[in-house]
């Protein structure tokens, strides 16, 4: 097969399990639909990241001895069925299990799908081209959400169901997205660059290892993983910021899709973004200005505040991902690649998972303390973390 069409169906397939259409809602969902406090919301959560993080290597190790296929294709059934579960039930045990399922899906997936986009890169003699195939990939997910959460917003709003149900719907409807995305990796042939032989525990005990094991990947894995975390929460704090300052829930759905078709431009665009400002100051760019407008959130109350903290932390995490990938791919072996792209998510969940309580205990004393709180954090992992010239240096081949 030849790689763009193999590529083509991996755009596909992220696309579909982008299909997000809870995505804008997942804050009233805990509040109106759960009467959740943020800090039992957040905790919830934490169970979800513990598990992420606990299934990282394992999930990982299945990637690189059964296929990053088979991977993918088990992590979307996995993912899909955690959300109907979510749309169906309110108990917290269920939930518990739904968070589990959710987890296992989305650690089957992480690493797979970016481990197979450089092997088929790598396969067809393409490897300098691995960022801008990276990017592509990031921008068809960014186009299924673009797509789906202006429909999950508008249609909780649109009174066809009553809204508590409206909000358990968006989760199921995300869930079948995610199942219609296995189907598309039925005709997707992976390339077979290595064979697997061993213990695969010891294997992904080793490819975690290893990221400790090559100082350049260390550091670029740390710095991804710091400030990774760290904006995710803009995630969850978009919908408090607009609850905060009355902004119609009908509505809600057009800020990610905003943020999102702004990321995919930007994702499209960046090799002139690579050329024009270098990639070291792309990538300590993207780490600061999130910091600073998560202060200025603190310091400016309004909409308009909110709103460029929204955008602009969302949009340069989303574009800076891709670029750290690729750039950490050149110093991993491929017998490791997927269970070494597992761990360093893994060491992003682990910060998340901490940073979880911490925040729902500040969001419910105070909304402004914890962006000040997140600011001050991020600006100072921005900046002693920040990538030199010495992580740009070119890997031996593998």
């Amino acid at each position: 097969m030849r790689r763009n069409a193999s590529v083509h169906f991996l755009y596909a397939f992220n696309f579909l399990k982008s299909l997000q259409f809870f995505g804008a809602l997942a804050v009233p969902f805990y509040l109106d639909r759960l009467r959740y406090t943020y800090t039992e919301m957040f905790s919830l959560e934490a169970i979800f990241s513990f598990c992420v993080m606990a299934f990282e290597v394992p999930t990982g190790v299945v990637a690189d001895r059964f296929g990053r296929k088979a991977s993918l294709a088990l992590g979307s059934l996995a993912f899909g069925s955690g959300f109907i579960l979510f749309g169906a039930f309110r108990s917290f045990p269920v939930l518990v299990l739904a968070e589990v399922v959710c987890a296992l899906g989305l650690s089957l997936l992480s690493g797979a799908d970016r481990a197979i986009l450089y092997e088929i890169a790598k396969a067809s003699g393409e490897e300098r081209d691995a960022t801008k195939i990276n990017a592509r990939y990031d921008a068809f997910g960014t186009a299924g959400m673009l797509f789906a959460f202006p429909l999950g917003s508008l249609f909780a709003s649109s009174r066809l169901v009553p809204y508590l149900s409206a909000l358990g719907l968006v989760f199921t409807a995300t869930g079948a997205a995610s199942f219609l995305a296995a189907i598309t990796l039925i005709p997707l042939k992976e390339p077979s660059l290595v064979a697997f032989h061993g213990n695969s525990l010891r294997a992904g005990i080793e490819g975690f290892k290893y990221i400790f094991k090559v100082p350049a990947l260390a550091r670029l894995g740390l710095n991804y993983a710091l400030i990774s975390s760290l904006t995710f929460f803009m995630f969850w704090f978009y919908q408090s910021l607009l609850i905060k300052n009355d902004f119609p829930l009908g509505l809600y759905g057009l800020i990610p899709a905003g943020f999102n078709l702004g990321a995919m431009l930007l994702l499209l665009a960046t090799g002139p973004i690579e050329r024009t400002l270098g990639l070291r100051h792309a990538l300590f760019v993207s780490s600061l200005v999130p910091g600073l407008l998560y202060l200025g959130v603190f310091l400016v109350p309004g909409l308009p505040m909110a709103l460029a903290a929204i955008f602009g932390v969302t949009i340069l995490k989303l574009f800076r991902a891709p670029l750290l990938t690729a750039l950490m791919n050149g110093y991993i072996e491929d017998e490791n690649r997927a269970t070494v792209l597992s761990g360093i998510s893994m060491i992003e969940r682990a910060m998340t998972m901490l940073f979880y309580p911490l925040a729902g205990l500040l969001t419910d004393i105070s909304l402004d303390w914890t962006f000040l709180a997140m600011g001050a954090i991020t600006v100072f992992i921005a900046v002693f973390f920040r990538i030199d010239e010495r992580h740009f240096k070119a890997a031996p081949a593998n």
